[in-house]
């Protein structure tokens, strides 16, 4: 990620900071820019919300001209339609998933697989701003026992634990989790609370050791064996060759869910074993962010340990350096508003 210029210490109350994708050089590489932007205008449904916490850590380029971001916490300030003025002056966290709400699959109750869906920061305006406009819908609200920094950790909590609730967890005698990204890392440790077995398979031993914190096993995923034991494998790693290890590690008719989007073309192979074991394949993209909000705010989960650090957004270049230059060690990175 590339960064533009400063912000300094420029104030305009008419217009907003941001942070925006912006297509550079002849092969139109998505590099970030700070400036200033138009205040956003909520649409019928919609609210604004002013930004107190927001994640710089896992972005991916969004289309040109689109502000960056898809995770916060903040406040709303507004809303367009009075009649549904209820949460104004709520703390609310915020769905990076925003369904038209109209096609046959939003009608239908799978709002997650809109036809028309937009994703914060990618397709649609995000959340590295000082006001965000988004969907009433996409608004889930924070009690005040949850503190602004641990509910930033609640989109890819509510991810592992989709992700997680696919599948039948209790009763399964060994159960395996591939990957060591925070989404991976959290399923692991709400899923080792319900079964003592589950175990953590990743790359980067660095990662690795936050296990020991909570008493999580893991090791690395080239020390595990290849018994074909497990009843269930959740995969959050987007590389083909993981999806290889998982299917391996599978015994016949066990379940593996697939967490993260792979390069297929590269994986037909390792989907030999699906066929010959009879397995049941799950792909899981939702995000159950009621549940890890409450999950948050009961003090069930411990987030702490992955808070890496935390900026002004005047200083989001500081931010954005300490998640590239960070390396193994960086997890969550916050902008605060």
């Amino acid at each position: 990620m590339v960064l533009g210029q400063s912000w300094g210490d420029r104030v305009d109350t008419e217009r907003m900071r941001r942070l925006v994708w912006q297509a550079e050089g002849a092969a139109g590489r998505a590099v970030l820019r700070v400036g200033d932007g138009a205040e956003p205008v909520a649409k019928p449904g919609e609210a604004i919300v002013r930004m107190t916490r927001a994640a710089v850590d896992g972005l991916h380029p969004g289309d040109a001209g689109v502000v960056a971001g898809r995770e916060m916490v903040g406040v709303v300030v507004s809303v367009a339609d009075a009649a549904r003025g209820a949460m104004m002056g709520k703390r609310v966290v915020v769905s990076p998933l925003v369904a038209c709400g109209a096609c046959d699959l939003c009608r239908g109750g799978l709002s997650t697989h809109c036809r028309e869906r937009k994703e914060l920061g990618a397709t649609r305006d995000g959340t590295l701003a000082e006001r965000v406009s988004v969907p009433l819908a996409n608004l889930v609200e924070v009690p005040k026992e949850l503190d602004d920094d641990r509910a930033a950790f609640a989109v890819p909590l509510g991810a592992a634990l989709h992700a997680a609730s696919l599948a039948k967890l209790e009763g399964k005698v060994f159960v395996t989790v591939i990957g060591d990204s925070l989404e991976a890392v959290l399923a692991a440790q709400v899923m080792a609370q319900r079964n003592a077995s589950v175990r953590l398979l990743g790359r980067r031993p660095q990662r690795l050791s936050v296990c020991e914190k909570w008493g999580v096993k893991h090791r690395h995923i080239d020390e595990a064996g290849r018994r074909a034991d497990q009843d269930l494998v959740l995969s959050f790693s987007g590389s083909d060759v993981d999806l290889d290890v998982a299917l391996r590690l599978a015994r016949p008719r066990a379940t593996v869910v697939l967490a993260e989007r792979v390069a297929w073309t590269s994986a037909r192979e390792a989907l030999v074993p699906l066929r010959e074991g009879e397995m049941t394949l799950i792909g899981a993209r939702g995000v159950r962010l009621a549940e890890a909000v409450a999950l948050l705010a009961g003090g069930g989960i411990d987030v702490m340990a992955l808070l890496s650090g935390k900026y002004a957004f005047a200083k989001a270049e500081g931010a954005i350096a300490a998640v590239s230059e960070g390396g193994e060690s960086v997890w969550r990175v916050l902008v605060e508003g």
